[in-house]
C-alpha cells in the first residue's frame, strides 16, 4: 500500500461510514471541485487544499454531512475582512485528521494594530450551525478573530487547539486574535480546547446555556464575557447561563473578565458561573468586572445600563506577575448604580499583586482589603 492510500485509509476511518464509490468523487484537492462536491457529497475530505485570495472557504454542508480536514489548507495572501472560512449546517460533524492544520499566515498581516487600522485582516473561521459536531481542528496563525460562533444552537467544539503564539513575536504585533467570539448562540459547549493568542481566550457577547469547560488559555486577555453591541435591542444585549469550568489561564492580561459597554443600550447578564479556575502569572487583573468599557477602553465611570446579576465564583487560585513593572491587581471591581447585585464568590484566592484590590460593591463570600 503506498503512502497516499495509508493516509487515505487514515482519514476515511475517521470519518466513519464512507462508501467506497464515493471515495475519490468526495475529496476536495483543488478549489475548483468545491462546489460540486459540497452540493453532492455526505462524507467529504478536504485534503491539503489552497483557498485562493480574496475567497471564503464556503462550506454549506448538506444535513448529516461529515467533513474532514486532512493535511495542510492554507489560503492565499490578501486583504480584505474574510471570513476564511465559513462552514454552515445542521446535523454536521467536522473532523481534523492527525496532524491536520488549517494556516491563516497570520505573519504575513500583523502589524500590532488588529482590526484597529493598518492592514485589512481577514477574520478566519465563522459558524453557523444546529445539532453539530467540531472535533480536533488545528489553527494557527489567525490575521484576527479566529472563531466566531453566530447564530447557532446544539452544537459542542472539543480538542481544538488554537495558536497564534508566533504573534508575540516582534513586539506582539498580533493584536485583536480572539480564540473564540460567541454571539446568538444557545446551547453549546466548548470543551478541552487550547487557545495561544493575543485578546480574549473566549468572548462570550449574547448567549444562554453555554459550558466552557477544561480550557487552556495563554497569552491573551482571559475568560471573557464582552455584552452590550447593540443601542436599541435589550436582546441583543443579554447572556444568561453560562458555566466556566476546570480551566487554567496562564501569562494573560485577565483572568476572569466581564465587561459592559457603557455606549449601548439595556441588558442583562445573569446566571454566571466560574468554578475551578487556575490563575498563572497574570499580568493585569486577576479578576476584572468592568461597567464601564468603550472602544477598547476604560472610562473611569461606570454605568449600570447591562445590570451583573447572580454571578457565583468557586474556588478561583493563583498569582499575579508583574510585566515591565505594570500596575497588577488580583481584584477589580467597577460597578455601576445599581449595575451589580447577587453576587457570591466563595476560595478567591490569587496571590503576588503589587497593588491592593479595588471594589466599589463587594460579594458575599468576599472581601476585597
Amino acid at each position: 500500500m503506498n503512502a497516499y492510500n495509508i493516509i487515505l485509509f487514515t482519514v476515511l476511518a475517521t470519518l466513519g461510514s464512507f462508501s467506497c464509490s464515493q471515495n475519490l468523487d468526495c475529496i476536495v484537492s483543488q478549489f475548483s471541485q468545491l462546489k460540486s462536491v459540497i452540493r453532492s457529497c455526505k462524507y467529504i475530505i478536504v485534503s491539503n487544499l489552497t483557498v485562493p485570495a480574496k475567497t471564503t472557504l464556503e462550506l454549506n454542508l448538506l444535513s448529516g454531512t461529515s467533513l474532514v480536514f486532512e493535511g495542510r489548507t492554507t489560503f492565499e495572501y490578501a486583504e480584505w475582512p474574510g471570513p476564511l472560512v465559513k462552514i454552515h449546517g445542521d446535523n454536521v460533524t467536522i473532523k481534523g485528521a492527525p496532524d491536520s492544520v488549517l494556516d491563516g499566515q497570520g505573519a504575513l498581516y500583523w502589524d500590532g494594530q488588529g482590526g484597529n487600522g493598518g492592514k485589512r485582516k481577514p477574520k478566519f473561521i465563522r459558524i453557523i450551525a444546529t445539532n453539530s459536531n467540531f472535533e480536533k481542528i488545528n489553527l494557527i496563525n489567525c490575521p484576527v478573530h479566529c472563531v466566531t460562533i453566530s447564530h447557532s444552537n446544539n452544537i459542542t467544539i472539543r480538542h481544538w487547539n488554537i495558536d497564534v503564539s508566533d504573534g508575540d513575536k516582534n513586539n506582539f504585533t498580533g493584536h485583536n486574535t480572539d480564540g473564540f467570539d460567541v454571539t446568538r448562540v444557545q446551547n453549546a459547549v466548548i470543551d478541552n480546547c487550547t487557545v495561544q493568542n493575543q485578546d480574549d481566550c473566549i468572548a462570550i457577547n449574547k448567549g444562554s446555556n453555554i459550558r466552557v469547560s477544561n480550557m487552556y488559555c495563554s497569552g491573551g486577555h482571559g475568560l471573557s464575557l464582552s455584552v452590550g453591541t447593540s443601542n436599541t435591542h435589550f436582546k441583543e444585549n443579554v447572556v444568561t447561563n453560562v458555566t466556566f469550568i476546570d480551566s487554567i489561564v496562564h501569562r494573560s492580561a485577565n483572568g476572569i473578565h466581564l465587561k459592559t459597554h457603557v455606549d449601548s443600550g439595556l441588558g442583562l447578564i445573569s446566571n454566571i458561573l466560574y468554578d475551578n479556575i487556575h490563575l498563572t502569572d497574570i499580568t493585569n487583573f486577576g479578576i476584572n468586572v468592568q461597567q464601564d468599557y468603550s472602544n477598547g477602553s476604560s472610562t473611569g465611570v461606570p454605568k449600570g445600563n447591562i445590570p451583573i446579576v447572580n454571578f457565583t465564583l468557586n474556588n478561583i487560585s493563583g498569582n499575579m506577575k508583574s510585566f515591565r513593572e505594570s500596575p497588577t491587581l488580583a481584584v477589580k471591581i467597577l460597578c455601576g448604580q445599581d449595575g451589580c447585585s447577587d453576587w457570591t464568590w466563595n476560595d478567591v484566592v490569587i496571590t503576588d499583586a503589587r497593588n491592593a484590590s479595588y471594589c466599589n460593591y463587594e460579594p458575599v463570600g468576599f472581601s476585597c482589603k
